[in-house]
């Protein structure tokens, strides 16, 4: 990642502007949405626990300590991913987020949910995202 970064700087000009957005490493919320009701199920996790997302965030602290690149904005949003059934949600997953996992219990738990005879209902997953503005230096 820190390669990555140095590369950007030489192809920035001067003061440009480096956008950086990538999830954090909290668990994404699994729910499933019962007409306006929202019923929270679990999370889903990974397999190496996330641990990408923190080495970004050090390589991105890396470069600003190195005074590469300067921060200037920093938050957060929730990201909203859409699923009608839990064979739907794995056959993504499985495409998308290979080390994903949704343990027993939350996916029957969603199933549970998902038996209810309520003509509108989805999963919901929800995801925090880091959204940052850096300054080349």
């Amino acid at each position: 990642m820190v390669h990555a970064l140095e590369k950007i700087q030489q192809l920035l000009r001067p003061n440009g502007i480096l956008l950086d957005i990538h999830p954090t490493n909290e668990p994404a919320a699994l729910a499933v949405r019962l007409i306006e009701q929202i019923i929270p199920a679990g999370w889903v996790n990974e397999s190496d626990d996330y641990v990408e997302y923190e080495w970004a965030d050090e390589a991105l602290q890396r470069v600003v300590d190195s005074e590469r690149f300067a921060v200037e904005r920093v938050g957060t949003f929730e990201f909203v991913w859409h699923a009608d059934s839990m064979n739907d949600l794995r056959a993504y997953l499985a495409e998308e987020w290979k080390d994903a996992i949704i343990d027993d219990v939350t996916a029957m738990r969603v199933e549970e949910l998902l038996k209810l005879p309520v003509p509108d209902k989805e999963i919901l997953v929800s995801e925090a995202i880091r959204i940052a503005r850096y300054r080349r230096m």
